[in-house]
């Protein structure tokens, strides 16, 4: 009994405010928690002991806190660090064509990649005709910078 309520009840709403709380947050911090409020309920079905209930909660909080930061996470972490290259990353590399000339020193130059018109300059801010086909080897906003083939 804690204050005059029995333990498990105690547990149990503990378990509650800690599920509202990362459902609101979805920092996986409180979760743990919860998980250790669940096994500090099912010690108490055992022994009344609230000394025992609350150090199995609190062993169960940071055991499962330190299974999710050392074994989780850098497994999660290595899944989404694969970059995802976006519609304008993937002409990087493709094959095109210079629409109009490209002249960097007025800034002016368009080319054709994948049925698409770009602004372009050259890497080496070399000057490019009309006709001539390139390669796209980054983005700088939104101009390609691109070599001859």
């Amino acid at each position: 009994m804690i204050l005059g309520i029995p333990s498990w009840i105690v547990w149990l709403v503990l378990l509650v405010v800690f599920l509202i709380v990362e459902a609101l947050t979805l920092g996986l911090v409180t979760i743990w928690f919860a998980g250790g409020a669940l096994a500090a309920i099912l010690v108490s079905l055992i022994t009344n002991n609230v000394f025992i209930q609350a150090a199995v909660m609190i062993v169960v909080s940071v055991a499962l806190l330190l299974l999710f930061v050392f074994l989780i996470k850098p497994k999660l972490g290595a899944l989404s660090t694969k970059a995802e290259p976006t519609n304008a990353d993937r002409v990087i590399g493709m094959e095109g064509i210079v629409t109009e000339s490209i002249q960097p020193d007025e800034g002016v130059g368009l080319v054709k990649v994948g049925g698409q018109i770009w602004s372009a300059i050259t890497e080496d801010r070399s000057a490019l005709e009309a006709g001539q086909r390139i390669v796209v080897k980054e983005i700088k906003g939104v101009k390609l910078i691109v070599n001859k083939l």
